[in-house]
């Protein structure tokens, strides 16, 4: 018993690391095509919906956030630092620290404007 500890801890540990990246996530929320214009006319939940078609033409590692700002308008709600755009997606029936519905959030490097990462909050169990 005391040898199957380890391998125990070992498999539970590498499960917990296991994260689904933000364009998994962005899959649940639906496979609605993204444009600039649509976008622009969306509800929150339709929003959500183009999320993963707006990650994968554009990944988000690969963009500035005037880009992201180009691209989405105007952020729609805060999210820690001002250089972080951030935007409410998704439907209003989950709540985080940020108030309801999901907030992606491009987490942006300072020094550059270049996005490091983007981030689903709450997260998405995909």
């Amino acid at each position: 018993m005391h040898r199957l500890l380890p391998t125990i801890f070992l498999m539970l540990v590498l499960v917990g690391c296991n994260r689904p990246t933000v364009a998994e996530q962005a899959r649940m929320l639906g496979k609605r095509e993204f444009t600039h214009q649509a976008w622009a006319s969306a509800s929150e939940v339709e929003r959500g919906e183009m999320l993963a078609s707006f990650l994968s033409k554009y990944p988000a590692s690969q963009l500035t956030a005037e880009q992201v700002k180009q691209l989405l308008g105007a952020p729609t709600c805060y999210a820690d630092y001002d250089e972080d755009p951030a935007y409410v997606v998704g439907p209003p029936t989950v709540e985080s620290e940020y108030g309801k519905g999901y907030v992606l959030i491009f987490v942006t490097d300072r020094s550059t404007g270049r996005v490091r990462e983007a981030r689903l909050v709450p997260e998405i169990k995909t």
